[in-house]
């Protein structure tokens, strides 16, 4: 799965150490899978279940109220801070390893089943485990939780791949909102998706508008060469001014429609329908170890990252 690393102008741990948190996930991860596929295996499934669904709320009078367990691990996560202000070790290993345990409340038949619980769970962790650091928490949008295109990049991409969904960054004490940007092993890639119903037409040009065509269905969208171009000047200057040699590549991509881009600058490269399987694919296929300068570029780029974060008492439901 590839690594959610800035989620929108949510905190992230990565922003405090991104040469530690992506092997530490990727082993998480790991150890986890391991765990659960091996309890499925020797029919002992029931060792990682949740036991019992209402374990964790209580409804009292159509209100939810914490339970015990619930409070108890609260108070737990508020010992672990309080002792972190003197020993900031001690206590975060062990909170960061519970958080990669999940509660599966169905027993899956398949072992295709298990991978595809396994995988909707990491989901729900990769938003959580990128919207937090051990002592605070971004208030997540419930709709986060549902994004089509974040789950597609973070489910179906290797470990080795750094995402930034639509980061806000601060350049010159103002927030500036950028497009999608994965960090590969040896580029750096800029996206910007235009889709609409399936088999749109989408007619490019260098007017402030593109006409978008289905059937006799016609409507106009804001040119994405803007928003592409303004997030690859400024991914580009960033890497540059780290003095990284990692090339920046800019595209426009509709996965379920066509673009009709005759003109298109060069330095754009346009993928739709036709197109933007086969290059998905050739990201899936590769397959290479984490790379210093890949996590210099991740640590350059998210130190431009805007924040509002909460404290760990604040934390609610994320879902």
């Amino acid at each position: 799965m590839a690594q959610l690393i800035k989620l929108y102008d949510y905190v992230s741990r990565y922003e405090l150490d991104v040469y530690r948190y992506p092997s530490q996930f990727i082993r998480l991860k790991k150890q986890q899978w391991d765990n659960v596929s091996l309890a499925w295996e020797n029919n002992s499934f029931h060792s990682v279940m949740k036991v019992s669904q209402a374990s964790d709320f209580k409804v009292e009078d159509g209100n939810e109220k914490r339970s015990f367990l619930t409070r108890f691990k609260t108070k737990r996560l508020k010992v672990a801070e309080e002792t972190t202000d003197q020993n900031p070790l001690v206590y975060e290993a062990a909170i960061e390893d519970k958080e990669l345990q999940f509660p599966f409340t169905t027993i899956p038949k398949t072992i295709d089943d298990l991978k595809h619980l396994f995988l909707d769970y990491i989901f729900r962790f990769q938003i959580r485990w990128a919207s937090s650091t051990l002592r605070e928490k971004s208030s997540v949008d419930p709709s986060v939780f549902r994004d089509r295109l974040l789950r597609y990049f973070v489910q179906r991409l290797p470990d080795h791949y750094l995402l930034l969904y639509r980061p806000v960054f601060k350049l010159k004490n103002a927030p500036v909102e950028l497009d999608i940007i994965l960090i590969g092993t040896t580029e750096v890639y800029c996206m910007t998706f235009i889709e609409e119903l399936d088999e749109t037409v989408f007619t490019g040009s260098k007017e402030k508008f593109w006409v978008a065509r289905r059937g006799d269905h016609e409507k106009k969208l804001l040119n994405p060469v803007l928003s592409l171009n303004r997030t690859g000047t400024v991914v580009q200057k960033l890497i540059s001014a780290g003095q990284m040699e990692i090339p920046v590549r800019k595209f426009i991509i509709s996965r379920n429609g066509y673009i009709d881009y005759p003109f298109a600058p060069y330095d754009i490269t346009i993928l739709d329908k036709r197109t933007f399987d086969d290059w998905f694919q050739r990201l899936r296929n590769a397959s290479a170890p984490l790379k210093h300068i890949q996590l210099k570029a991740a640590q350059v780029l998210l130190s431009h990252g805007l924040t509002t974060s909460y404290s760990r008492s604040e934390w609610e439901s994320d879902e």
